[in-house]
Formats: C-alpha cells, structure tokens, sequence
C-alpha cells in the first residue's frame, strides 16, 4: 500500500470508530476558501477563451484544433456541469484530508511554466506537491477506478487510452516545476474508496511528454491540416459483426463529434432485444437494419 494511502486510511479510520482524530481550524477555513474558489469559477458568467495548457495539451489534437478554431461544441449537460463542481470540491477535500493525516505538502496549486523551446512555453497549475514530488488528483467514475487506476498496471492502462491528456498533464507540470512526477491520487466518487496510482519516471516517459506537447503546440500555431485522430469502429454484437459502425470511445464522449461525424445517429443498441438496451453513437447503419427498426 502506497505512504498516501496508508495515510489517509490510518486517518479515516480513526476519525470513523471515533478515536477523537480532530480537524484543525486552519485547514477548515483553507477547505471552505477553495469550496467558494470553486463555486465563484463554476458560476461565473463568460466563456473562456481557448488557451493551450497542461490540463489540455494531451487531449486529441483535432479536439484541440476544433477548440482553437472555435468551433460550437456541444452545450454542457447539468450533470456534466455537476460532476465538474463535484471533481473542484472533492480535490479540495483530499488535500486537506492529506494535511490533515500529517504527510507533509510543499505546494497546492502552484503554477507553472515549461518551456518547448527558446520563445513558447506552456503553462499550467499542478494539484499538489508532496515531498517526493508532484501529484495529480483525479475523482473518477468505479468503472475508471477499478479497471484503470487501481491495477498494478495503471500506468500503462491510463497512458494506453488516454484521450483525456492524463499522461502529459502530469508528467508536464512535474517537468515545468522540475520535480517528478509521482502518479494519481484518485477518488472513487461512488464509493470513496482511494488509491494512488503511480507514474513511471524515466527520459523516455518525458521524451514521450516533451514531443507530445511540442507537437500540441506546432499543430495550433502552424498550418496543420485537420484530420480526425480516430475512426469509428465495427459494431459486434456476441462476438458477431452486425454490419453497423459506431464511435469508439474516445470520440463518444467528444463535444465535437458532430463536426467530424456528420450523420450521426444516436439510438439504442440496435441488436438487443433487452428490455433497457444501452444506448450507441452510430455512424452508419446497415439498410438491414434500418428496415428492421421501426424508430429510424
């Protein structure tokens, strides 16, 4: 078990079977400032103008190349907008909960700057820094939490579909501040349970980093043609092909997708005879199975 989680376990446990662990008044006031930091920038009326940084420069570069250009993205969902005031808040509460359990913080949320090269640079503001080095704290869904940060591997299964930009935001804010890069503190949002996912910290980890951000920037400031980074992929339904094509993941949940996929139709899996089947982006739909769906 990881120093961190060991920590927060020992805390936790303490505070539940009410062995009188107590909260300081200092971290209460520190936790309450950034609830309101959070509320202020989530209920502040503006849009925020496109600016390349850390906590985006990993995401898919047609994404980023639809954001710069302005482009209308899909209007937010409330419980879109809940889950980003949620990830704030909860931040908040690990940190101090981190404070709290006696492990020593050097820094929260301290910007900083990394330079590509002689005049451009990249600027960011990491979660927090611990003695060993940085940290990024990530609140994410069970299915994440299980399946990508708790695994011995979790490094490999965050880099391996990583069309959030996990990978480089972390690994960017560590170079820019000149300390490693340590790995993921994430929450399971449903169940509360903590697990600290770990970085790898070698030059080809932040060679792989350096080029990716390198090429993030050359490809809004140059003439880049777009090109989507991903295609959609076959429908198997029981190891089955149906003839129908849907958007694979990192596209499903893509503001932009309507832009790069203009006949998408959103329906529920056509193959199931479920009562509640899940619901699929299609790409393309066979004329087999237009005839056998009376909703199209």
């Amino acid at each position: 078990m990881n120093r961190i989680e060991a920590a927060l376990l020992s805390f936790l446990s303490k505070a539940a079977s009410g062995e009188g662990v107590t909260m300081p008044p200092r971290l209460l006031k520190e936790f309450g400032k950034s609830c309101e930091q959070a509320l202020t920038k989530h209920f502040t009326k503006g849009k925020e103008e496109f600016r390349l940084r850390m906590s985006n420069a990993g995401k898919p570069l047609c994404q980023l190349q639809m954001q710069s250009k302005n482009v209308k993205a899909e209007a937010p969902t409330y419980d879109f907008k809940m889950r980003m005031i949620m990830g704030d808040v909860l931040e908040a509460l690990i940190i101090t909960l981190i404070k709290a359990s006696k492990i020593k913080v050097k820094n929260t949320h301290k910007k900083v700057e990394y330079k590509l090269d002689k005049n451009n640079y990249i600027s960011g503001e990491y979660d927090i820094e611990l003695s060993d080095g940085i940290y990024d704290i990530k609140t994410v869904s069970p299915f994440a939490f299980e399946h990508k940060f708790k695994p011995d591997d979790a490094y490999e299964r965050i880099k391996e579909a990583d069309s959030f930009g996990y990978v480089a935001q972390g690994h960017g804010y560590a170079m820019a501040a000149k300390r490693p890069f340590k790995g993921w503190i994430a929450l399971n949002k449903s169940t509360g349970e903590i697990t600290v996912a770990e970085a790898k910290n070698t030059k080809k980890e932040t060679d792989y980093v350096h080029d990716k951000l390198r090429t993030a920037f050359k490809s809004l400031h140059g003439k880049r043609a777009f090109e989507r980074c991903f295609s959609d992929v076959e429908e198997v339904f029981y190891k089955k092909a149906t003839g129908n094509r849907t958007l694979g993941i990192e596209c499903s949940y893509c503001p932009f997708k309507h832009s790069c996929w203009k006949k998408l139709e959103f329906k529920r899996q056509l193959p199931s005879k479920g009562r509640n089947p899940k619901w699929v982006w299609y790409t393309h739909i066979t004329k087999e199975w237009r005839d056998a769906d009376n909703t199209i």
